[in-house]
């Protein structure tokens, strides 16, 4: 094993009979989750959690390791690759203009003048969600894979918490609780209002940023819908915390695979599907 690395791996649901499997690589720089699926239901989870924040070099080692775990006639036919890191930034397409990626992250994260930027465009075309991808990375799986799809993290839960809102009058903040790490989102109408990801070391830490928003976004704890999911459930301090503040709170159902690490998987909404 190597220094400074702690694995959580579990057993498969089933065999995995053919390659007609799907491999989701979630990346952050303190952990790395691998979901295998067949179809559209998740077979395998396998969670790498590092004991501090770890550089690009060595993601890729211990993505290479995982990878090379497959045979060669085994190999997943599909890839998705998620970034979850700081070097993202919305621009409404009515404001976009492509040979002004680089000067769009300027304002919130340190760039270098030879990165290359990638574009998610959600929410039905009406955002564009910059940010800088690992290149090594996504040369590698390229290379082993020769296709492959790539996003940012925040694209994937911005379009899947708005395809959850079905009135277009609903009034609704979401907070997805990551590992160490929160996403606050405020949709009014179906459009998005705000967005934004804060760190955090405890539930307090919580509790300030998102009773910070409603303040800033002018919003009454006591008539607002919030909604929660990730890192929280019904017992857990963080949820009572929070109750304690905010009167309308809604838990997103999690259902459990047999086989497969439920504290893993409900930790993040994106595992459960590919």
């Amino acid at each position: 094993m190597e220094t400074g690395l702690k694995i959580t791996q579990k057993t498969n649901k089933s065999i995995i009979k053919n390659n007609k499997t799907s491999l989701g690589i979630h990346i952050n720089e303190n952990w790395i989750v691998f979901c295998l699926y067949e179809g559209e239901e998740i077979v395998n989870i396998n969670k790498v959690n590092f004991l501090q924040k770890k550089k690009s070099t060595f993601l890729l080692k211990t993505i290479k390791k995982y990878i090379k775990s497959f045979s060669k006639n085994n190999l997943p036919r599909n890839v998705k690759v998620i970034y979850y890191n700081k070097t993202s930034t919305l621009v409404p397409s009515d404001l976009f203009d492509s040979k002004n990626s680089l000067n769009y992250l300027k304002y919130n994260t340190t760039i270098q003048i030879d990165d290359l930027t990638a574009n998610d465009l959600i929410l039905d075309e009406e955002i564009n969600n910059l940010y800088i991808p690992d290149t090594e990375i996504n040369n590698y799986i390229f290379e082993k894979f020769k296709a492959f799809d790539f996003y940012h993290y925040s694209s994937l839960i911005l379009d899947k918490f708005s395809k959850e809102i079905v009135y277009n009058s609903s009034k609704k903040i979401y907070l997805n609780v990551n590992d160490m790490f929160i996403d606050i989102i405020y949709f009014d109408n179906k459009k998005l209002i705000f967005y934004n990801s804060f760190d955090y070391s405890s539930n307090e830490d919580v509790l300030y940023y998102l009773l910070f928003t409603f303040s800033e976004l002018n919003l009454d704890a006591d008539k607002i819908h919030l909604v929660v999911c990730g890192l929280i459930d019904l017992e857990s301090k963080l949820y009572e915390l929070i109750y304690t503040y905010v009167r309308n709170v809604e838990l997103i159902d999690f259902e459990k695979v047999e086989g497969i690490d439920s504290n893993i998987l409900k930790s993040n909404i994106l595992f459960g599907n590919f």
